[in-house]
């Protein structure tokens, strides 16, 4: 297929049949209100907000189904809670953090300045120093992280000599924080615009994104322009979910409650046709990025699906695990608590529960039989050199017979 021709044909499929679903609104009851705050924070009407006190800063964004129990949730200053964030105790966050997709904050908590806690980690009774990066899936448990330390994916840190182990944060980590905490600064006054506009009409189970011409510090950061409406396929069936932008969703899909399509940064997210996602997930993508998945898409719960990213036909993927910036072949099986970040996966290939694919010698663990792209000619030329040694053992051996019977 010529490239773009598996993006053109579902495109194609999905606008022959598509309606758009009434919008229904998500709001649920909070102890404080959701909506714009001033100094152009703005919290998701779906958020649930149920502590004694709650304060927020400015330019702050939290998303879709985000919830905070417990006592108290403070929180600075162009910060951000991503989507499906869970909070209970007493949340303490700087300014300039970001607390991503999925995450799990539970006890006594603060997050620094700068700090970055990964897709579905889970932090408890602990404090996260300033400039410090949390990997994906990681678990800190009643330690601290010093300032400016990176905890790998899936990590557990819950002892001493496991802070001994950690590295610096990389100038690649820092550079991404910085320019997560800008887009969400964006969203905050977009989507602040758009309630103040159009109140909570516009944030029901289906409904627009936020205002993209926006500049910040003078810069434009967004790639996208305006704003964008989602398109359903025909015979799908949305519940309590967030499905925001330019999202394109097959005929005949499911989307459970808690899960948030949100295309507002990186845009469009593509689903084909047939697809059934289960609760409490999360689709995002990076800015000029996309998400572009094929029919009969399988998706568990409280998983991240985060673009760049490309899933082609049947694929299947269970509960709590993460897809990142990776391109993934037919009938593929992702299990339960998998992370994969960054690689290329073929068709076929089962990913077992627990397992994290992040280079490309961890997906031929997978595919042993299949020739890695890149090493195929190494592969052959090996293959030759075994083969050609008896050939030469066998020429030298003549020669040497020869000589001795001159």
């Amino acid at each position: 297929m010529k490239k773009g021709g598996f993006k053109n044909k579902l495109l194609i499929e999905l606008m022959i049949t598509f309606v758009i679903i009434v919008n229904i609104s998500t709001v649920g009851a909070s102890n404080y209100d959701t909506g714009s705050y001033p100094g152009n924070s703005f919290i998701d009407p779906s958020v649930q907000i149920n502590v004694s006190d709650f304060s927020i800063g400015s330019e702050s964004y939290i998303g879709p189904f985000t919830s905070f129990t417990g006592e108290y949730a403070h929180i600075g200053s162009y910060s951000d809670f991503q989507d499906g964030v869970s909070n209970s105790g007493t949340i303490n966050i700087k300014d300039d953090a970001v607390v991503a997709h999925g995450a799990h904050l539970e006890g006594d908590i603060e997050i620094g300045s700068h700090a970055f806690i990964g897709f579905n980690s889970y932090i408890k009774d602990a404090k996260i120093g300033d400039e410090a990066y949390i990997g994906i899936g990681s678990k800190i448990i009643g330690i601290d992280i010093p300032p400016g330390k990176s905890v790998p994916q899936a990590a557990i840190i819950d002892s001493a000599d496991d802070i001994q182990k950690l590295e610096e944060v990389t100038k690649e980590q820092e550079e991404f924080v910085q320019e997560v905490i800008g887009v969400n600064r964006v969203l905050a006054i977009g989507y602040t615009r758009l309630f103040d506009n159009s109140g909570e009409s516009a944030f029901g189970k289906v409904g627009p994104n936020g205002d993209g011409d926006i500049l910040l510090d003078g810069k434009d950061i967004l790639s996208r322009s305006g704003s964008n409406e989602p398109v359903i396929g025909a015979g799908s069936v949305i519940e309590s979910a967030r499905i925001i932008g330019k999202v394109f969703l097959g005929e005949n899909s499911k989307v459970e409650s808690g899960t948030s399509i949100r295309a507002d940064e990186g845009i469009p997210i593509t689903i084909g046709k047939n697809a059934m996602i289960g609760m409490n997930n999360t689709f995002h993508s990076l800015n000029d990025q996309e998400i572009i998945i094929g029919n009969d898409l399988n998706l568990g719960s409280d998983s991240v699906l985060h673009g760049q990213l490309v899933l082609g036909d049947n694929v299947r993927i269970g509960n709590n695990a993460v897809v990142f910036k990776s391109t993934i072949g037919n009938n593929v099986d992702v299990g339960d608590n998998a992370i994969v970040v960054g690689v290329k996966v073929p068709d076929g290939t089962v990913i077992p529960p627990g397992l994290v694919v992040a280079t490309k010698k961890d997906v031929r663990m997978l595919n042993p039989n299949d020739v890695a792209a890149g090493t195929k000619w190494a592969s052959i030329i090996n293959l030759f050199s075994v083969a050609m040694i008896p050939i030469v053992l066998g020429l030298v051996v003549s020669v040497i017979l020869r000589k001795k019977e001159h």
